[in-house]
């Protein structure tokens, strides 16, 4: 994973997860060592079964819920000490998982996610391509469908390294945000550009065919009505399964406006403390990382609530719950706390 360490960051955690392995009836259990976009590594007390090439990951995400992903072995070895350290690579996440699996980054990681600080690495590299007209992404997107994507860059990539692709679409067309792999980088000349350094970029998709085919049809489809119905496609998706719409799809828009369907679809993506608690959610991200800071604010808000009609929601105490939990084990707690804070696990 030498590639991973040096285009994105990885985050010291220490969480129980379970392995699927196939041919295997019974998950092993194992913890993380670090965590970042592209993969994990991991501690088990004992080997892998031989020659297991790729399992399923499962992390904790709330109460009930889990981050599924298909990954990649790409190696194992022994620790002087006992046990073993492997290392995988993320291949396959459903939208879900990937939306689930980026918040849980960003809330480790609350620096900007997109581009490094101070020489520091980014959570993820984004590749953002612009479509102006339907053929241009019908274009496209029949590529995607293909399971491949080529485009021509200013900036070079390394091959292995995981990236966010966003489509955005401009006039009303939908825009497209997936999560890709560079299989290969070429250097191109471009005439009229002789003045710059070109390289085309091959990309393969980190979803599931099935749930990528499904989505490009859909939008196909879509294309293919009318210019007025185009314009209403984000009215397309209510009543589409849960797992679509966590595929960014929104029109493009200015930083001054959002229509109405676009506050809507952004509102779905959200957890119940971004949407109904902002605030909080600021106050947890200023202390986070400081065990006594995230103690004094966690307690804060748990007390705070507590006389208010209603107090805080189930799905709200679950977030919290899990918050907590994170910090706790990726941070330790203070010498005063030897129990979680009351109040927040209910």
């Amino acid at each position: 994973m030498a590639t991973e360490r040096r285009t994105q960051a990885r985050i010291d955690l220490q969480i129980s997860v379970e392995l699927a392995i196939p041919g295997h009836d019974k998950p092993v259990r194992a913890s993380t060592r670090d965590l970042s976009w592209g993969g994990a590594l991991l501690y088990l007390s004992e080997p892998l079964p031989e020659n297991v090439e790729t399992l399923t990951l499962s992390l904790p995400w709330r109460t009930g819920k889990t981050i599924r992903a298909l990954c990649q072995m790409l190696r194992e070895r022994p620790l002087s000490e006992g046990g073993y350290l492997v290392a995988l690579r993320f291949i396959s996440l459903s939208p879900r998982g990937q939306s689930r699996l980026e918040r849980l980054l960003k809330m480790l990681h609350p620096s900007d996610t997109t581009a490094g600080e101070d020489g520091k690495l980014a959570l993820f590299r984004e590749l953002e391509v612009t479509v102006s007209d339907t053929d241009e992404l019908r274009e496209k997107l029949l590529q995607i469908l293909e399971g491949r994507y080529t485009v021509t860059v200013f900036e070079t990539y390394q091959v292995g390294q995981s990236i966010s692709l966003s489509i955005r679409g401009t006039f009303d067309l939908p825009s497209i945000r997936l999560r890709a792999r560079v299989s290969d980088v070429r250097k191109s000349e471009v005439k009229g550009f002789d003045w710059a350094e070109l390289y085309t970029l091959s990309l393969a998709f980190e979803h599931p065919s099935s749930t990528i085919r499904t989505f490009v049809d859909l939008v196909l489809n879509r294309l293919s009505n009318t210019e007025e119905e185009n314009s209403t496609f984000s009215s397309y998706l209510e009543g589409a399964p849960d797992w679509l719409k966590s595929v960014a799809t929104a029109t493009a828009r200015s930083s001054t406006s959002h229509t109405r369907s676009e506050l809507a679809s952004e509102e779905e993506t959200r957890s119940c403390l971004e949407s109904e608690f902002p605030e909080a959610v600021e106050r947890l991200v200023a202390g986070w990382g400081n065990v006594k800071d995230f103690e004094m604010v966690f307690k804060s808000l748990v007390l705070g609530r507590n006389d208010l009609p209603g107090g805080w929601s189930q799905e709200a105490w679950d977030e919290l719950e899990m918050l907590q939990s994170v910090h706790d084990r990726a941070y330790g707690v203070s010498e005063q706390r030897s129990s979680p804070l009351k109040g927040g696990r209910l």
